[in-house]
């Protein structure tokens, strides 16, 4: 037996209602997906800043020369900053896609966290009231100021007394955040947790038109 087919639309219109049928298709999926992958982002930020040694030493309740005994964190605040922080950061992500086009031509944009880290400095979370009713700055020092003076006139002594039981400052000398955690505007712990992510970040991406 012989079939014979006879094609009464011409290679190009056939070629243009397949295009227009898969670009339907896929923004379809993106409209789905879209969520889903930010939603995934957030949790694997959540990973990469809990695993960097900032966010440990912030936690480091009562460990002499931690972060947390540094700049004087009562029991407890440092949880509800990184949290702050985190969720903060997770609510800067922003996916942008236009719709495919039947020439199956679009653009995908991916932004987080504005560069001059404002919406985490406005955070009451990363202050820390002294005893003297000093308003301690904690979080831009540690973002921002790299490893400059922060503090003239007094220096940190490690013991097990303070408001966070890992230390206490004493009149004389200075005070900055140590360089192994210091951070300026392009170079601090939230920069360097996105760094060497690239893979990670475009297999999330790819998702949204699976």
């Amino acid at each position: 037996m012989t079939i014979s087919v006879i094609l009464t639309e011409s290679t190009a219109d056939i070629s243009k209602k397949i295009n227009v049928f898969l670009s339907k298709e896929l923004n379809k999926k993106i409209k789905i997906n879209r969520g889903r992958a930010g939603r995934e982002f957030k949790n694997i930020i959540r990973g990469w800043l809990d695993q960097s040694i900032e966010v440990q030493s912030l936690l480091s309740q009562g460990t002499p020369a931690s972060l947390n005994s540094l700049f004087g964190l009562p029991p407890g605040s440092a949880n509800s900053a990184i949290e702050s922080i985190i969720n903060a950061i997770a609510d800067s992500i922003e996916i942008k896609v236009t719709n495919i086009s039947v020439n199956l031509t679009g653009e995908l944009v991916f932004n987080f966290q504005e560069k001059t880290f404002a919406n985490l400095l406005a955070l009451p979370q990363g202050h820390q009231i002294t005893e003297l009713g000093a308003d301690l700055h904690w979080l831009d020092w540690l973002l921002t100021k790299g490893d400059t003076t922060v503090v003239k006139g007094f220096f940190y002594d490690p013991s097990n007394k303070g408001r966070s039981g890992g230390g206490t400052m004493k009149i004389g000398g200075a005070f900055r955040v140590p360089p192994e955690f210091s951070g300026s505007i392009e170079n601090n712990f939230i920069t360097r947790a996105f760094q060497g992510k690239d893979r990670e970040i475009t297999n999330v991406l790819n998702k949204i038109l699976v």
